[in-house]
């Protein structure tokens, strides 16, 4: 297969060259610091607003201090030391002159004006550049460099433009005009996202005929107008940003959340199976000042998430790693040279979940989060409640797996004792058909907030979707000053007992929905107030609540679980302990059991992955100052660690050291003394 190449983890790096540094530069220079931490493969600058080899295409201006053909020199110094190359291209942004000499090609405001990125005029995707500058571009280079493995599309969006071309196109296809602004407007949306998906199917159909085993590789930091099961149907290599820094782009922010590299490998593995992603990490702590180091353990963090579950790293740094700030380069090494030496064990890695948790881009764009990649500020969509749920499972000691909304298989789901819908807004039928055979089948399903409010594309439903839990969420209230109270306070399992202590109410905050009229004996969490005054003095709990905040109901040979309220988005930002133990419970009720347990508890983030081999266990430190982002940790010690798994050795793949252990049961137990960043275990 020409493409096979791509099936396989690699470790890219990607030199951010500003244009002076080409002053002087020597190919072997540049392959030598890709070397230096571990890479195989380079994603090198090539063309679009900056072209870094000789053209005479008006699209694209020449590096003024090139000298000669820096991307013939470098590509081949690479293929000398055998490295895979993208060629990289930005096409959405032009250079200062396109105004004077294309104007008719740019992206134009409401007001008729060009609009500019970061002082850059944004190019028009329906006018001549794009439809016919950018593929003589790829001709130029595919034909001149037939050596490249493939082209990466640096910021690629179809950018909102008001020009007379547009309107007409836009106005023919959706009969409706571009709307003014950045107001959100689904059926616009639907269009640039088709627009864009067309665009790169061409795009891709020029590179495989100049060479079918070259790559195309779209990107684009928050996936701006992107349909992203299309794009990947249109891309041989999935890529994403997840650098998580600690100030986001103050343009169009990055998701600020310490699981966006796992979100976004696992979103990717789920596009397309067979194909290892491609995960972009910046260097830089502070997205608009480059020059700023990324922290070490944010950095180790991020990067061991991505080669955790499969994906090929690719940090990005700004310039040489010679040069400027250079207080990453050390751990970047570590990490890189790491994941070289261990490269066996990064191959053919295999989720090892019980749990699935759906991740809705159909919710995500036409909810309540309106297309934002870090979700409504209210935290009342989709995107909040689902980092909540997959934090309480991470830190209840689980790997869990993401299926993905609009896609879901009843044969795929069958691999899962629990599936959990948080905040699943938009449903499609075909989804909550296979929602229902996945119950029926014997399966636990478990939905938070408001799921099935509406259909895949926001309309909302007046019939509920799913036949297992026949109810739609109905209109919301605020709960604040409330309580939950428990049925039951003695049946919580002891490790949730560890938390909840016999309690019998809990607080209860955010919305709430009352789906059902009636009330069932197996309901549970039933609501008590809210309080309006709450004044010590005053508040008195009665013994008995009101509409349920867990709902239980049969369904063929298996059950579905309603939390009709925000347990994920309230654990997202607040940390309730006690919400993480009532939904491990009802986890391990269905029989899904954590597969990692340790004494340092929600401290350290545990990553179990299934190798031909056995498995490979990857130990995050997360012990940061309280309240503050992932900076800086704190070594934790003397930590045991109880595995559910075969295997009757560890080794520490850093050190190479034996670790000493015992079976109980169905557990390899052991301890480790000492953990700085991270730690990586194979059991054997």
């Amino acid at each position: 297969m020409p493409l096979s190449w791509t099936k396989e983890p690699l470790r890219f790096f990607q030199h951010l060259l500003r244009e002076e540094d080409a002053k002087g530069l020597r190919p072997d220079t540049l392959i030598k610091e890709v070397r230096s931490v571990g890479a195989n493969a380079i994603i090198l600058m090539g063309g679009g607003f900056s072209a870094w080899y000789p053209t005479q295409s008006i699209m694209q201006a020449v590096n003024p201090h090139m000298r000669g053909d820096f991307l013939g020199d470098v590509l081949a110094a690479a293929k000398r030391a055998d490295m895979r190359v993208l060629v990289r291209l930005d096409i959405s942004k032009g250079r200062a002159g396109l105004e004077r000499d294309r104007p008719e090609d740019l992206v134009r405001g409401p007001d008729g004006g060009i609009s500019e990125i970061w002082d850059m005029p944004q190019i028009c995707a329906t006018g001549t550049l794009w439809q016919e500058d950018v593929f003589a571009t790829i001709s130029e280079l595919m034909t001149r460099y037939p050596a490249l493995d493939g082209v990466f599309f640096n910021y690629l969006h179809v950018a909102r433009c008001h020009c007379s071309r547009c309107q007409a196109l836009v106005l023919a296809d959706t009969g409706a005009p571009v709307p003014e602004g950045e107001e959100w407007i689904p059926i616009y949306e639907r269009w640039r996202q088709g627009f864009l998906a067309d665009y790169m199917g061409r795009i891709r159909a020029l590179v495989q005929c100049h060479n079918p085993a070259a790559a195309t590789v779209p990107y684009h930091h928050v996936h701006d107008g992107w349909d992203i099961a299309r794009m990947a149907a249109v891309s041989d290599i999935v890529s994403s940003q997840v650098s998580n820094p600690l100030i986001p782009n103050p343009l169009d922010p990055q998701p600020i959340w310490n699981h966006w590299a796992t979100e976004e490998a696992l979103t990717a593995r789920a596009l397309k199976p067979t194909t290892a992603p491609l995960l972009i990490q910046t260097t830089s702590e502070v997205f608009a000042s480059r020059q700023s180091a990324m922290p070490d353990a944010r950095l180790a963090h991020n990067l061991l998430q991505a080669a955790a579950h499969g994906a090929s790293t690719a940090p990005a740094t700004n310039g040489l790693l010679s040069a400027g700030d250079t207080r990453f380069r050390p751990m970047l090494a570590r990490i890189g040279l790491f994941l070289e030496h261990n490269a066996a064990w990064y191959r053919g890695l295999a989720p090892a979940a019980s749990v699935a948790v759906i991740r809705s881009e159909h919710s995500r764009l036409w909810g309540f989060d309106a297309g934002r990649m870090n979700g409504s500020p209210s935290d009342n969509g989709h995107v909040a409640e689902f980092r909540g749920i997959f934090e309480i499972l991470v830190d209840l000691g689980h790997t869990p797996e993401l299926v993905l909304g609009g896609a879901l298989d009843p044969a795929e789901l069958r691999d899962f004792d629990v599936v959990i819908a948080p905040a699943l807004q938009c449903l499609g039928d075909a989804d909550a058909a296979a929602l229902d055979a996945y119950v029926a089948g014997g399966g636990t399903l478990i939905l938070s907030a408001d799921s099935g409010r509406a259909d895949a594309f926001g309309t909302p439903r007046t019939v509920p979707a799913l036949a297992g839990m026949p109810a739609l969420p109905g209109p919301s209230r605020g709960v604040d000053g409330a309580y939950f109270l428990r049925n039951d306070p003695a049946s919580s399992s002891p490790e949730g007992e560890a938390v909840l202590q016999g309690v019998s109410q809990i607080a209860a905050a955010g919305l709430f929905w009352t789906p059902f009229d009636e009330r069932q004996s197996e309901d549970d969490l039933h609501l008590i107030g809210p309080f309006r005054n709450n004044a010590p003095e005053f508040t008195v709990l009665p013994d008995h609540g009101d509409a349920p905040g867990l709902i239980r109901r049969d369904h063929g040979a298996g059950q579905a679980i309603w939390l009709p309220w925000q347990i994920g988005a309230l654990y997202h930002r607040y940390g309730m302990q006690e919400y993480r133990a009532l939904l491990g419970d009802l986890i391990a009720r269905a029989g899904a059991d954590a597969p990692v347990q340790a004494s340092a508890g929600p401290a350290v983030e545990a990553i179990l992955s299934r190798h031909p081999d056995g498995h490979l266990l990857h130990l995050l430190n997360r012990a940061s100052a309280a309240a503050r982002p992932l900076a800086e940790i704190n070594p934790l010690a003397g930590m045991s660690l109880r595995i559910r798994t075969s295997a009757k050795h560890a080794t520490c793949l850093e050190t190479q050291e034996r670790l000493g252990v015992h079976r109980q049961n169905d557990w390899l137990c052991f301890e480790i003394d000492r953990l700085d960043a991270f730690k990586v275990i194979a059991l054997t």
